[in-house]
């Protein structure tokens, strides 16, 4: 049985990697932005719940398994003028990590890279900061994982 706590947990652990080069801050985290614009990302863990009814039938009371689907959208940044593809390239590297990706807590499937329309009044949910001086890709990726009750 996975929680959404131990989902969430778990997309983290596999995006600490040294593959991915950038900071990745994360929601209800306090993010200071430099004064000189650097890449990051910003990433979220939505999760849309299991629906309205089991995925499957257990053993009585509390023994139906729930497939709660949610997405990861880590938000790339990288300063404006640099081109599009910094930002895509360390999109494609967060999606590479979670493509297939499957353990005992999620199982990811679809991961795919989409620019964003430039423009400073961009401010993904829980980002405090301004990104005015910023470019950005975003990195989505669909998954699901199981509770039993």
């Amino acid at each position: 049985m996975t929680t959404a706590k131990q989902a969430r947990n778990a997309v983290k652990s596999r995006l600490t990697d040294p593959s991915i080069t950038i900071p990745l801050y994360y929601s209800n985290e306090h993010v200071e932005l430099p004064d000189e614009p650097t890449a990051f990302a910003f990433v979220i863990f939505d999760n849309d719940g299991p629906g309205r009814a089991p995925a499957s039938f257990g053993d009585g009371v509390n023994g139906n398994r729930w497939r709660n689907y949610a997405r990861v959208e880590a938000f790339v940044f990288v300063p404006r003028g640099v081109g599009a593809d910094l930002a895509d390239d360390h999109a494609e590297t967060i999606c590479a990590r979670l493509r297939s990706f499957r353990d005992n807590d999620i199982s990811c499937f679809g991961a795919a890279v989409r620019e964003t329309v430039p423009g400073h009044d961009l401010k993904p949910p829980g980002l405090d900061s301004e990104v005015g001086n910023y470019w950005c890709a975003i990195a989505e990726i669909d998954l699901f994982f199981d509770q039993i009750g």
